[in-house]
């Protein structure tokens, strides 16, 4: 699967957008994460292209709710399809690194994003030590 780096960069500002609804709450404190760590340039896209992830993300959601059902926050097919379209290691790593920032921002890893994190972990063949190392 060859697919164009900006393209992938897109995809990894979708996961983070989801790192961030993920436990159905955006604090403030994770968006204040987003400025404070800089994780738009740090996946090397434009800050209103990573809101615009989240905004996009929340209206797909709200979308697929409809009125007599939960809104499912994570859904692991949909994770896993993004997940297998970004292939740059560096990319895989520094996402991952943006969405444990993330998770830990508001002073909690709630479960959703405690398997969210796990999920990209395994399906990039990434550890947490791993992330560590490179910061």
């Amino acid at each position: 699967m060859n697919i164009p780096l900006n393209e992938q960069r897109t995809i990894a500002a979708r996961l983070v957008a989801l790192t961030l609804i993920s436990d159905g709450e955006l604090a403030n404190r994770e968006v204040e994460a987003l400025d404070r760590h800089e994780i738009a340039a740090l996946l090397g896209i434009p800050r209103d292209v990573l809101i615009q992830a989240v905004i996009d993300h929340c209206q797909e959601l709200l979308a697929r709710g409809g009125n007599t059902e939960a809104v499912r926050l994570l859904d692991l097919e949909q994770v896993e399809h993004m997940l297998d379209r970004v292939t740059d290691p560096s990319l895989r790593s520094l996402t991952c690194q943006a969405m444990l920032v993330l998770s830990k921002a508001d002073g909690r890893i709630s479960q959703p994003e405690q398997t969210l994190l796990r999920h990209a972990l395994s399906r990039w063949d990434l550890s947490l030590s791993e992330l560590g190392a490179q910061r």
